[in-house]
């Protein structure tokens, strides 16, 4: 008999806790808090590195664009109508995280700009609290002027 006591003494005097039903909605609801305030954080971050890989993405196709006129000997067109970006008349997938202005731009042979008409593109990141990045093309150089507000 002196096992069995040692035994139920063993129970009683080691018992397992668990938690209430009240720790347990809490602790619940502080994660779930802490993981949607995390998540939303996070969202917002790869929006705005989305729109901003892809105005580098689009500064690296203007000048590709323009180096190409020149290496090729062959007029090249950009174009965007609509927010729908236009390379040699292919489309470009533009993200949701970028906004265009319509604009049309050719280079000639010699990677000059062909008019000065359409020489200005502003792209808007609406997930950086609107804002702009203007490129204003320069006539005879081929270059541009990028500026940000």
């Amino acid at each position: 008999m002196s096992t069995i006591r040692k035994i139920r003494r063993k129970h009683v005097t080691s018992p397992i806790r668990a938690f209430t039903l009240l720790e347990s909605l809490l602790t619940l609801s502080v994660t779930c808090f802490l993981i949607l305030t995390f998540s939303v954080t996070f969202q917002k971050t790869v929006h705005v590195i989305r729109g901003e890989l892809f105005v580098l993405q689009f500064e690296m196709i203007l000048k590709n664009q323009q180096t190409q006129a020149v290496t090729n000997a062959e007029p090249r067109s950009l174009s965007a109508l609509n927010g729908i970006v236009k390379v040699n008349g292919a489309n470009q997938p533009v993200p949701k995280e970028t906004q265009f202005s319509d604009f049309d731009i050719t280079f000639k042979e010699n990677g000059n700009l062909q008019s000065i008409k359409e020489a200005k593109i502003v792209i808007s990141l609406p997930y950086e609290g609107g804002k702009q990045i203007t490129y204003q093309l320069q006539l005879g150089s081929g270059q541009y002027k990028k500026t940000t507000s």
